[in-house]
């Protein structure tokens, strides 16, 4: 697979500093991993380190990968800049035996990356992958903005407005797979310019991840609509996935 995000890397996180958009996400893992005896994370699809520097901060004792070496070159500058030392490594989340002999307490994959692949086979053997790199009673969480209720929102959303940027999606979508249009506007003297970036997403709900799940071999598989475990249903704007290794 090429690097999605080679050109996308540099611009991602216009979406916004991370305390402004990830409050809601550091409470519920505070409380997650408090109650689960959660010392050890690895985030395998780490992007430009954001939840990696969330969850140090926390305390817990972090590891990071991601497919994208442009995507890890952008989180070991965020994290440099704010003196924090994470461990990162270049890693295919189907195969992260070939990049880690180490295992963890938990696993995350947030912010809709599974769904960059686009079949079953490699779901599972995705799933089945990090299920071998958990410490036995271990916790899988996957968080994602695609939902029933946002897959029949318009097509259009302006994420991001500001004097200087603005980021709009443009959605459509079939049975099989969702199509986002990343449209990066900057609009002031000192940069003015546009970018587009395309992002296909497999279509993965809820009924999807309980068969995934269970064929991986996982249990007591959780599934929320939001940060505070409501229970996910159709109206939900997030799923937030929390499923745990047998003993």
């Amino acid at each position: 697979m090429k690097d999605l995000y080679q050109n996308f890397a540099q611009d991602y996180d216009e979406f916004g500093e991370i305390s402004g958009y990830l409050g809601a996400e550091e409470l519920f893992f505070e409380k997650l991993f408090t109650e689960n005896q959660v010392e050890t994370v690895l985030d395998c699809a780490c992007g430009t380190g954001q939840h990696l520097y969330m969850l140090n901060k926390l305390g817990f004792q972090m590891m990071g990968s991601d497919y994208s070496p442009a995507m890890l070159a952008v989180a070991s500058k965020n994290l440099t800049e704010r003196k924090t030392k994470i461990p990162l490594r270049q890693a295919d989340f189907r195969f992260l035996e070939d990049a880690f002999n180490e295992t963890f307490d938990s696993i995350i994959c947030l912010t809709t990356s599974l769904p960059h692949l686009h079949s079953d086979e490699d779901l599972l053997t995705a799933l089945k992958s990090m299920y071998q790199r958990l410490n036995p009673n271990g916790l899988l969480v996957l968080t994602q903005g695609m939902t029933d209720f946002t897959l029949a929102l318009p097509p259009v959303e302006v994420v991001v407005n500001r004097p200087d940027f603005s980021r709009i999606f443009i959605k459509s979508h079939d049975e099989n797979f969702q199509k986002i249009q990343v449209l990066d506007l900057y609009h002031s003297p000192e940069r003015l310019e546009e970018n587009q970036y395309d992002i296909i997403y497999k279509i993965i709900l809820a009924a999807d991840y309980r068969k995934l799940l269970r064929q991986a071999g996982y249990s007591d598989v959780q599934i929320y609509g939001d940060y505070q475990k409501t229970a996910y249903d159709k109206n939900s704007p997030r799923m937030i996935v929390v499923a745990r290794k047998k003993d």
